[in-house]
């Protein structure tokens, strides 16, 4: 109800951590659930747990408001003793037109979240456009320049992008100076993998994968309405997201996913009505 008292009404910033969501009853129940799907019940949980342990006064002058699902988190073991034996893949959603320092800050905090030094692969995913046609090459320069920095620091090996069509992701090989190493094309929107765009990156020895994911991982509709399953109406009021960093970590040359997880960080402008 919009007269409630709401439980945060100071927070305007959020940053959810899930830990590893692997062994999570509630997915196993939906093996092939929408991505975006699988994030809202992701935030909810955490957030409603952190809800359900916080002290509610304290919680009504909290101005940043960090929710981690620790049951989750207590299944997040050190990749230290097998990190030979294993993979990580982050996949960054950028969310809003920002600085392109979200970069490093998602993927430093992947690392510390996962007690690793590096990871093998980041995909960059301008999740801002409501269609891959509207993203252009400038607009990813500066994100992917903050990759290359990283791949500098030895913190990321290889990079890679989404959603590029020929003549793109040709600008961006041209213009990058770690090139990429995958595309990856979502099948819903091209059926088949153009031809042009297949040759292409076979001849720059680009790797073209398959992905599900929605154009917009998290629209502000669904991360308001994780808010409002866990408080109040006037608590979900003004929420959108900033990143998204799915990881995944997997067993070398078997594929399967010994941990999965999502990091978001999210901003509220309180001044918008109910």
């Amino acid at each position: 109800m919009a007269d409630e008292i709401p439980i945060i009404p100071k927070v305007s910033e959020l940053e959810v951590r899930t830990g590893n969501i692997v062994n999570w009853n509630r997915l196993k129940r939906k093996p092939s659930q929408n991505p975006t799907v699988e994030l809202t019940e992701c935030i909810t949980a955490a957030v409603k747990k952190h809800f359900d342990a916080a002290d509610k006064t304290e919680l009504q002058y909290v101005r940043f408001l960090e929710c981690v699902d620790l049951e989750q988190q207590q299944q997040q073991q050190s990749l230290q003793d097998e990190r030979g034996e294993l993979k990580v893949i982050i996949k960054l959603f950028i969310c809003a037109e920002q600085s392109p320092d979200v970069v490093v800050e998602a993927i430093n905090k992947v690392i510390t979240e996962l007690d690793c030094s590096f990871v093998e692969t980041v995909l960059l995913s301008l999740s801002m456009f409501e269609s891959e046609d509207d993203i252009q090459v400038e607009q990813i320069k500066p994100y992917w320049q903050a990759l290359e920095g990283l791949v500098d620091q030895k913190r990321v090996f290889s990079i890679g992008v989404s959603d590029l069509d020929k003549v793109k992701l040709t600008q961006l090989y041209q213009l990058a100076r770690v090139k990429p190493s995958i595309n990856q094309v979502n099948p819903a929107s091209c059926c088949v993998v153009p031809k042009d765009l297949t040759e292409y990156a076979k001849q720059a020895d680009i790797q073209l994968q398959t992905h599900n994911d929605p154009p917009e991982l998290l629209p502000s509709g669904q991360l308001k309405d994780a808010v409002r399953q866990c408080g109040t109406e006037q608590d979900s009021v003004g929420w959108s997201a900033l990143w998204v960093a799915r990881y995944s970590v997997l067993v070398r040359c078997r594929g399967i996913i010994k941990s999965k997880g999502y990091v978001l960080r999210a901003l509220r402008d309180p001044y918008q009505p109910l």
